[in-house]
């Protein structure tokens, strides 16, 4: 088995820490595993985390390194990815768990039954590998490199429980991820990013570079053999916010503009457009707009119809700001999009997405082409809203 960096970022408590350090304490060949937690600049540790380094040292290639500032859990995890050097990695929150003590070994073997050779044995069920003179493993060069392991992770709290399955591209957790494959490409967390909506950057850029290089591909795990235990910690700093879904409007629109802005820089990813990535571009344009379109009206609603405020005035000018320049990005493609094109992306994102929604009082042409009100207030005209906007039950505006 191969050698991978575990990389968690810290900004807890000790005791919310330990359990999953526990978790990889007890792998079958935890020795492979080489545990970097990274302290973001916490208040909640005198010893910045050496409690935890000497009580699993015994168990664990185990070290704590710290952050020059406060970063946010997105460039914390960078941090520990830059400061970091083994092939290949893995992410976990501080306050999460791996589900059994195969986990590891289950996304290790994955990589190795599809990188090295195989020879199958007279009389003997199933395949072994070929072993060079110095019986190592024998690597198989007409097998593309794999570029991430995705697992099933199981998400949970007192109301709820679902299984997150391997195939989606927004979890950045329960992965094994290819080291050269983000250095070729420059995939890196983004600092707009980093306190909120930093999966969604991250990874639909990582699965961005993966759509369009030949060289690498991605694996899915068995989605019933769960391998990642996500606990929602109700005392962390942004599920404090009793607003946290809301707040999450405008980094989330912002990190589509990002998102756009990275699949244009070919000189970063190394992509070479063509007719279809520019199609495919085109397309994700109209989604993330219809889904700004839907989500900045709904914002609206909440702080005219209840007593949500925005925390802070940037949080608001970042939603206004990001779907304007979302709008901008969509009319460059404007007189290309039909009608059926629109319409398609409208039911889609209204009935398949996690889209905040509200009956709409400005029509989507109009939106995308001449833009609303709303979209030029300042964060005391939005305040003044509350007096002047009603709604009634059907969520329209009256």
């Amino acid at each position: 088995m191969f050698d991978i960096d575990y990389i968690i970022p810290c900004y807890g408590s000790s005791e919310i820490i330990r359990p999953g350090l526990r978790s990889l304490a007890n792998q079958w060949h935890s020795e492979c595993l080489h545990v970097i937690l990274v302290n973001d600049c916490s208040p909640n540790t005198n010893c910045d985390y050496q409690d935890l380094v000497d009580e699993f040292r015994p168990y664990l290639d185990i070290r704590c390194i710290r952050t020059p500032e406060n970063m946010g859990q997105g460039l914390a995890r960078q941090w520990g990815i830059d400061h970091s050097c083994h092939e290949y990695f893995m992410l976990q929150d501080e306050d999460d768990m791996l589900a059994n003590p195969l986990a590891v070994s289950i996304f290790i073997g994955a990589v190795e039954d599809n990188i090295y050779q195989k020879e199958e044995i007279p009389g003997e069920e199933g395949n072994v590998y070929i072993l060079d003179g110095e019986e190592k493993p024998v690597i198989d060069r007409t097998k593309k490199s794999v570029a991430v392991v995705s697992g099933p992770l199981f998400e949970f709290d007192d109301h709820h429980t679902r299984v997150i399955e391997a195939g989606n591209r927004i979890w950045v957790n329960a992965k094994l991820y290819n080291r050269k494959f983000l250095e070729k490409h420059n995939i890196r967390f983004n600092e707009a990013q980093s306190r909120h909506a930093e999966d969604y950057y991250f990874m639909t850029c990582f699965f961005y570079c993966l759509d369009h290089d030949s060289d690498y591909t991605g694996i899915l795990l068995d989605d019933h053999q769960l391998t990642y235990l996500w606990y929602p910690n109700e005392g962390s700093q942004s599920r404090k916010d009793p607003h946290y879904g809301f707040m999450l409007s405008g980094y989330t629109m912002n990190g589509s503009v990002n998102i756009l802005e990275f699949m244009k820089d070919t000189e970063r990813h190394q992509i070479e457009r063509n007719e279809e990535i520019e199609a495919q571009y085109r397309h994700t344009v109209l989604n993330m707009l219809v889904y700004s379109y839907f989500t900045f009206l709904s914002f609206i609603r909440r702080v005219a119809s209840t007593d949500y405020v925005p925390a802070l005035e940037l949080d608001w000018y970042m939603l206004r700001d990001s779907c304007n320049m979302l709008r901008e990005k969509c009319m460059e493609y404007y007189d290309t999009y039909t009608y059926t094109e629109k319409m398609e992306e409208y039911y889609t994102v209204r009935h398949f997405s996690d889209v905040q929604f509200t009956e709409p009082w400005v029509d989507l042409d109009t939106y995308i082409a001449d833009g609303c009100e709303e979209l030029r207030w300042s964060y005391g005209e939005l305040l003044q809203c509350k007096e002047k906007y009603r709604f009634n039950e059907w969520g329209l505006l009256v």
